[in-house]
Parts: structure tokens; C-alpha cells; sequence
């Protein structure tokens, strides 16, 4: 490569920062201030050594060790060793989900949009583009690792050290960058923004169920695995930097070859060709309807297979999870094998219940993603080609909402369906399917409330869409979090799911389903009236 290939690297690296600067501000805010205050709220939680035991009891659990992690390490273990147990994976998604969204858009997005065009057409290097996306989340990603570090120092929980506070906060962000330079590579094999996404998040699926899976089954095994080698940080206690190295390493091979790939491509090419589309338009092409399906079908199929595979994989641990005659052998022969195999049975719902929530979450993700089609769509100029039809702003209001409730709940049902199958295929007394369907059903208004809430916002106030996505990871967080940091009880009622039962623990309440989709219904009929009456423009 030659030295005009990165001409005006550093200006464009500046422009972006400028550019950028609102969204990274909010991103490292959140991340920093999140991690900090949990940080610093975590000596008032476990203020003895008996309540640290208590919850490393709970975090050697294999239903624990899925969500978070293998904790490392031996007794006796401090605070600080349960806050690095807690928060690093959730953290590294996190970066992931951070760094996906800015690179991507600062990279491929911007040729889909035509802006690429414009800048190469000055006196600007071909690779520069890239190389400033990739510059600018080197530096967010350093100053949030920086960051990090720093309230660990200034929350000094007992048991932390300088070089564990360090490894940790530089390890999270030498993991952020990491997976902008995964998607910066993926990004240069595919030729559209959407596509770079869903491979991004394929990719990084992958890597998270393969983790789990070793994590409970070999933890040996997740050295072999990126998203793993945060766990292998051994924060406070033997404080590995290898990982980290690693992660440097693993970034820097794939941002040489994302260059390599970007140099002798052509804009708006990727190394996958899209598959070129039919002479002729289906008959099923009639309406918005279909043709939303045919732009989002590759997500929501992706979407769906990814849930049912991600709750396959957990139900695959419900054997380990259960199987209390493994701690306790004496057990049958004290209460009998039918009431063991119950209190088992027990313990598999509590995990599910557990679960409910991040299956709900993640389903809600491509149900938003639809819905807010409205906004990008319109954004882009897309919808100026319906709107020349005869057909109403309500009928295609209605088009997208319908199809994302439907893809939200087959989501939904494909997590569900994937932990009744995967428990089936490992456990010698599966649980039926009307225990877990009884979650299915539990989950249902909570989703669609949510989906309504940003069908609403898209009706009024379209540049607030992302609301939607904010509003649920609060939810995730709130459901994965709330009570190993010891929440208010009033922060569950902050989001639908709060007001959920422990299902499939217990019953569905009925009257609880009922009023949030009374609300929902309410908060649509709104949302209808504002896209409506609204500028269309306005969504620019």
C-alpha cells in the first residue's frame, strides 16, 4: 500500500470525532458511568465476608456461569473479585454492541449513503476513510479503558490492586476495539450496511453461545474462543495481560486484512456479492406488507434461527443445572426419586425465569428494527416511492407494525421452543413444553407494550427512535443485574417486564396482561394519529 492511500487520514479522523462527537460522548458516559457507579455501590452490597460467600455460591452455579462467566480464581474472594465475576462479560457486550453501530455506519454506511463518493472525490485517499473509522474507535475505546481504570481506583473496593484496576478497564477497551475491528473486516466482505450488521452479530452469537457452552462444559476451551479471552483477565487475581495482548494482536491482523480487502475492492462492492434480484416481481410483491417481509426477511430469519439456537444452547445445560444428585447423592434415597426429580424440575424453571427476560429482550431488538423502518426508511428517500402510490400513511403504518409484533413474537417463541428442545435432547425427564409456553405467554404483553411505545415514537417524534433500543437494554440490564447489585425494588417497575410474574414459577396473570396490552393498543392508536398528521420531512 501506498503512502497517497492514506492521504488526509488525520483530517478525516478529526471531521469524524467533530461529527461523532454527541454519540460517542453518550456512549462513553453511559459505559463509564455505569461501570463506575455499580463499582462504587458494590462495598455497601457485600459489606461481609459472609454475604461474599453467599453470592459466589451463587456465581459457581453452571445456570450463573452461563450468563456471566467462570469466576476465576480461589477462595477466599473479595469484592472486587465478585465485581470483575459480574460485570466484565456484561461490559464487553457492551463495547461490542457500541463498536458495531459506530463502525459500520462510519465505514459501509457511509458508501450505501453516497457520502464516500463525495469525500474520495477530493483529494483524499482511498483507504483514509476506513483508517479514520478505525483510528477514532481506537482512541473512544482507550479513553473509555482509561476511564474505567480510574473509577475502579477511586471506588477502591477492597481487594483491588493498581494492576488489576488497569487490566481491567484496558482489557475492556482492548476488547471494544477488537470487535470494531472484527466488524470492519466483515464489513469489507458484504456490500451493504444491513448485511455487515447481521454478519457482525451472527459472528458475535457465535462466539457468545461457544463461550457459554465451554464455560460450563471445558472452561479450557475459551481460550480458543475472542469474546472468552475476557474471562481468562483473571482480574485481582493472577491479573493475566495475555488476553489483552491477544485481543491487540487478533485486532491488528484483521485490520491489516480489512485494509488489504478495502484497497483493491470498488465502492460499494464487497468480496460476497448480493444475489441479484428477480426480472420479474413476485405476485406476493403487492403491498407494503410483502415488501417490507423481502427487505427484512434476511433479519428476521436470521433473528428467529439465532434465538432458537441461543435457547437450544441453554436448555442444553439443564441437565448440569438440575441435577441437584450431583451435589447431594443421598438426596434420593431420603425423599425418593419422584420428589428429586421435581425439586429439579423446580430449579430449571427459576433458570427459565431467569432467562424470560434476555429471550424477551432479544426479541424485541428485530420487532424495533421494522418498526423503526419508518424513520430510516423515510430518511433515505426509500418511502418516497410508496408514498407516490395510492396507498394511506395508515396502511403503511399498519403494514410494518404488524409485521414487526409477529416477528417479535415468533423470536420469542423460537427461544422458547429452542429451550424445550435442548433441554429434551440431554435431560432423562424433559420438562414438557406447557411449562415453558407458560413463559411464552407471560412475555407476550411486555413485547408488544415496548413495540408500541416505539411505533408511538416513530408517529410523533421519529428522531427518537432509538428510543426503543435504549428502553430495552434498561430492561436487560434492570432483569440481568438488578438483584446481584442489589436495585430498588422500584426499578422493576421501570420498564413492562418489571410487572411480570416469575413465570413459568409462576401462573400468568391474567389482569397484568390485559392492562399492558389495553396500553399498548392506546399507544398505537396514538401513534397512528401522529405519523398521520406529522410532516413526513420531518423524520430528516
Amino acid at each position: 500500500m501506498e503512502n497517497r492511500n492514506f492521504h488526509q487520514t488525520w483530517f478525516l479522523t478529526r471531521f469524524s470525532l467533530k461529527r461523532d462527537w454527541l454519540k460517542l460522548a453518550l456512549w462513553s458516559v453511559t459505559m463509564v458511568v455505569l461501570f463506575a457507579a455499580i463499582a462504587a455501590k458494590f462495598t455497601a452490597i457485600y459489606d461481609s465476608q459472609s454475604a461474599i460467600d453467599e453470592i459466589v455460591k451463587t456465581l459457581k452455579s453452571p445456570s450463573m456461569i452461563s450468563l456471566f462467566g467462570k469466576l476465576s480464581g480461589t477462595a477466599p474472594y473479595t469484592v472486587a473479585d465478585v465485581f470483575a465475576g459480574e460485570m466484565t462479560v456484561f461490559m464487553a457486550m457492551m463495547a461490542a454492541i457500541m463498536n458495531f453501530s459506530i463502525i459500520i455506519k462510519n465505514t459501509r454506511g457511509e458508501e450505501d449513503s453516497g457520502l464516500l463518493e463525495i469525500i474520495q472525490s477530493h483529494s483524499v485517499g482511498k483507504l483514509s476513510n476506513l483508517a479514520s473509522a478505525l483510528i477514532e474507535l481506537f482512541i473512544i475505546n482507550l479513553l473509555i479503558g482509561l476511564f474505567y481504570s480510574l473509577g475502579l481506583q477511586f471506588a477502591n473496593l477492597n481487594g483491588t490492586d493498581i494492576n488489576g484496576n488497569f487490566l481491567l478497564g484496558l482489557g475492556l477497551g482492548a476488547s471494544g476495539f477488537m470487535f470494531a475491528a472484527i466488524a470492519a473486516f466483515l464489513a469489507q466482505l458484504v456490500d451493504n450496511s444491513r448485511s455487515a450488521t447481521i454478519l457482525s452479530y451472527i459472528v458475535f452469537g457465535i462466539m457468545y453461545i461457544a463461550r457459554m457452552s465451554t464455560d460450563v462444559s471445558n472452561p479450557k476451551a475459551t481460550w480458543l474462543i475472542p469474546f472468552g479471552w475476557v474471562e481468562k483477565f483473571s482480574t485481582y487475581q493472577e491479573n493475566n495481560w495475555l488476553p489483552v495482548f491477544l485481543m491487540i494482536g487478533l485486532s491488528i491482523i484483521l485490520c491489516i486484512a480489512a485494509l488489504w480487502i478495502n484497497n483493491y475492492r470498488d465502492i460499494g462492492s464487497g468480496i460476497i456479492a448480493t444475489k441479484p434480484g428477480r426480472a420479474k416481481a413476485s405476485t406476493f410483491l403487492r403491498g407494503p406488507i410483502s415488501l417490507f417481509w423481502r427487505l427484512h426477511r434476511t433479519t428476521i430469519i436470521v433473528w428467529v434461527i439465532g434465538l432458537l439456537i441461543l435457547g437450544f444452547t441453554y436448555g442444553s445445560i439443564f441437565n448440569t443445572i438440575g441435577d441437584i444428585l450431583k451435589t447431594n447423592p443421598a438426596m434420593e434415597k431420603i425423599f425418593g426419586a419422584a420428589a428429586v426429580n421435581k425439586a429439579n424440575i423446580l430449579i430449571i424453571k427459576n433458570f427459565v425465569a431467569i432467562l424470560m427476560i434476555v429471550l424477551g429482550v432479544l426479541a424485541l431488538f428485530p420487532g424495533i428494527q421494522i418498526i423503526n423502518y419508518l424513520k430510516t426508511g423515510e430518511s433515505k428517500g426509500y418511502l418516497e416511492l410508496i408514498h407516490s402510490k395510492p396507498i394511506s400513511r395508515n396502511y403503511l403504518f399498519t403494514s410494518v407494525l404488524i409485521l414487526g409484533i409477529l416477528t417479535s413474537i415468533a423470536a420469542l417463541f423460537a427461544g422458547i421452543w429452542g429451550l424445550q428442545l435442548g433441554g429434551a435432547s440431554v435431560m432423562k425427564h424433559p420438562v414438557e413444553m406447557s411449562v415453558f409456553l407458560r413463559g411464552f405467554y407471560g412475555y407476550i404483553s411486555p413485547v408488544i407494550l415496548v413495540l408500541a411505545i416505539s411505533a408511538c415514537i416513530v408517529g410523533w417524534i421519529p428522531r427518537l427512535s432509538v428510543f426503543g433500543y435504549l428502553y430495552s437494554g434498561l430492561a436487560l440490564f434492570i432483569g440481568y443485574f438488578g438483584k446481584l447489585i442489589d436495585l430498588p425494588k422500584w426499578c422493576n417497575k421501570l420498564t413492562p417486564f418489571g410487572y411480570i410474574p416469575k413465570v413459568p414459577v409462576d401462573k400468568v396473570d391474567m389482569g397484568t396482561m390485559w392492562w399492558q396490552l389495553a396500553l399498548a393498543v392506546t399507544l398505537i392508536i396514538i401513534g397512528y394519529i401522529g405519523y398521520h398528521i406529522r410532516d413526513l420531512k420531518s423524520a430528516n
